[in-house]
């Protein structure tokens, strides 16, 4: 059995094996290449018993060689892959799962049952790049370049993967070899094997649905406030690298606001957790705050397009000003396309972030396994200290006026978000039924003043114009008027709300 830890990464853009063989040289690094072409079976039941345990089975041939492999359940962070496997020489192309140590096998599988039941899903066929590298501490790492495709039936997914594979030493050695590519490639962190791409197109899986992404970081009342943080880290990671695969899967700004909301969720924990973070620790923070600000206009582009779809709610009142339509496309058209947006996911700076993140991550996971000090705080106690403080802020304001104008709710907003940042990631540590209802109100506070925002844009286009239609003026105060009287009953309700976090 051998465990590999490796970096997967997915590759935009030409002349790969090029790029790195130069850079390699460049920077004067040892290495020996070589070429094969590789041919990939994937076998499972009908009923997924493989899958289901969270193992991988296929038969590999190279030239005449041929190769059987399970791999087993494993750890996948940030796209950093640790997984046991097991590989078997075998003489056809039909795996033989006696050939595997007995252990491998969960209580409710029967390798033989299983032997009966194998049938091929799908192919993964590639011309495979490798360069073994042995930098200048002595650590070897293997690194791999595969380009070909996925195949199930009819259907079709290409490779363009790059991992980088520890042979010998220390991690640190992959992290090192990643920056380096990081300036010369165009990459992203590959959070699926080709085996769950696999099975993802012989089920011809659906888009990632980020509602199933939605719930709370911290969850487990026995944890300490450091290791809450480090679960927090690798949660978050992984919650940001799935809204960026959906993303590129389907570009549309209702999942690019996703990505957004992943970045922000992963910088408040360095703000809830700062007194328990180094200074070079909280420079992350830094980090996450300059991707935030290069996507603060996702909102905007969120309200503008609704009022511009066709669809929209409130389309069919502004269409007795075609000015006013044409001026709210023109404020549309000033974002960045689907284009930019994919070259900032996957460039060097927003690499290297995550990286960091995963290298946080391991060294904080590390630490806490031989440092017993990290026992000694009260999780709970800390999560009641950042509930009510983040709390305070809104109360102080909605409680200086009785009933709030539009300009008072939209400033409203960013305390009000950053308050809901602080419940996802800590309210899940109290009662399921008193933290839903004290925070129903509040959702609907939130979706009230995101349409208010909506009504603001109007306002403001509407000021532009030379001669604003009065019925659309009439229409957009009265409509205001409304919101605001909702709100404010929200507001009177919402802070009467009992606090949920007490014990």
């Amino acid at each position: 059995m051998t465990t590999e830890i490796e970096l997967k990464y997915l590759v935009l853009g030409d002349n790969t094996q090029e790029k790195i063989s130069q850079t390699l040289n460049h920077e004067n690094i040892q290495f020996s290449y070589q070429e094969k072409q590789l041919a990939n079976c994937y076998f499972d039941t009908p009923d997924l018993n493989l899958r289901h345990h969270d193992m991988g089975l296929r038969v590999r041939r190279n030239n005449n060689h041929i190769e059987q492999t399970i791999k087993t359940a494993g750890q996948v962070v940030g796209g950093l892959h640790s997984r046991p496997e097991y590989n078997v020489d075998i003489a056809s192309e039909r795996p033989i799962l006696s050939l595997f140590p007995n252990e491998i096998w969960h209580e409710d599988q029967s390798p033989e049952h299983i032997q009966r039941e194998l049938v091929a899903l799908f192919d993964t066929n590639f011309k495979r790049c490798t360069w073994l590298i042995t930098d200048k501490s002595g650590n070897v790492v293997e690194l791999a370049y595969d380009q070909g495709e996925i195949t199930s039936s009819d259907k079709k997914e290409s490779i363009h993967e790059l991992e980088f594979e520890l042979v010998e030493g220390e991690t640190s050695a992959l992290f090192n070899l990643a920056t380096l590519l990081f300036n010369v490639l165009a990459l992203r962190p590959g959070i699926k094997s080709k085996a769950a791409r696999g099975y993802a197109l012989w089920r011809t899986e659906p888009a990632l649905n980020q509602s199933q992404q939605a719930g709370y970081i911290c969850e487990k009342r026995s944890d300490s406030i450091a290791s809450a943080f480090t679960h927090g880290l690798s949660q978050g990671l992984t919650r940001l690298q799935k809204s960026i695969e959906s993303y590129l899967m389907a570009p549309s700004l209702q999942t690019l606001v996703q990505v957004k909301a992943e970045l922000a969720t992963l910088r408040h924990g360095f703000w809830l957790f700062a007194d328990y973070l180094s200074a070079e620790e909280l420079l992350i923070r830094d980090g996450l705050s300059h991707f935030i600000h290069l996507l603060a206009w996702v909102d905007n582009a969120i309200h503008l397009q609704e009022l511009t779809n066709k669809t929209g709610n409130y389309r069919k009142k502004l269409d007795f000003s075609q000015q006013l339509i044409e001026q709210l496309k023109i404020e549309k058209r000033r974002f960045p396309n689907n284009d930019d947006i994919s070259q900032l996911l996957h460039s060097s700076r927003f690499n290297q972030l995550q990286l960091s993140i995963l290298k946080l991550f391991l060294s904080r996971s590390q630490q806490q396994l031989t440092d017993p000090k990290v026992k000694d705080d009260s999780l709970i106690k800390f999560a009641q200290n950042k509930i009510k403080f983040s709390l305070r802020e809104l109360n102080e304001q909605m409680n200086n006026l009785s009933t709030l104008q539009c300009h008072q709710y939209i400033a409203l907003s960013k305390p009000l978000y950053r308050s809901s940042l602080t419940g996802t990631w800590l309210a899940g540590l109290f009662d399921n039924e008193l933290r839903d209802k004290f925070r129903r109100p509040w959702l609907d506070l939130k979706q009230g003043i995101t349409e208010l925002h909506s009504l603001w844009i109007i306002q403001l286009q509407l000021e532009k114009l030379d001669n604003p239609p009065k019925k659309i003026v009439q229409w957009q105060n009265s409509k205001v008027e409304g919101l605001l009287i909702a709100l404010n009953n929200t507001k009177s309700i919402a802070i009467a709300m009992p606090p949920y976090w007490h014990e």
